[in-house]
């Protein structure tokens, strides 16, 4: 892979590297760049916070979790400068009835109802079986009666 070597304007002693990748991420994609070191910045300032805290009362961290806890919230609002434009619709349809759903679906498939009709025709044959051998005793079971009462 190459490496091509730049002179950041921040510390003219730093020497870093940078892959084509990151070259047309610059080019074509400024606002993922933007972002990123957006998120940097935000841990950032969140550990700094936190390293704060650690001296401090506890009901600043109460204030923290609060804030991250409204951040996480906010994550399913799209960025209106996004490309990215999806938003989650509501559930309007709740687990268990999502699960009768499939089932009924799955129930329907052509693999499944042969399957079916397969057991009971195998069902329906073995019972057929059982009524086949209890009508072969009985039947034996009297053709011996009826050859003894007609041997006396």
């Amino acid at each position: 892979m190459s490496c091509i070597v730049l002179v950041l304007p921040t510390s003219s002693s730093l020497y870093t590297c940078v892959s084509p990748s990151q070259e047309a991420l610059e080019l074509f994609r400024p606002d993922f760049i933007s972002r990123s070191q957006g998120r940097v910045r935000r841990l950032e300032q969140r550990a700094l916070r936190r390293r704060e805290l650690q001296d401090s009362n506890p009901d600043l961290v109460q204030g923290l979790r609060e804030d991250r806890f409204k951040q996480k919230r906010n994550c399913t609002t799209p960025d209106p400068l996004s490309d990215n434009l999806f938003k989650p619709r509501e559930r309007s349809i709740s687990g268990r009835e999502m699960q009768l759903r499939s089932r009924r679906i799955y129930n329907k498939l052509p693999e499944v109802t042969k399957k079916k009709e397969e057991e009971k025709k195998r069902a329906v044959s073995q019972t057929n079986r059982l009524r086949a051998e209890v009508f072969k005793k009985v039947d034996l079971g009297f053709i011996r009666l009826l050859d003894q009462i007609l041997q006396k």
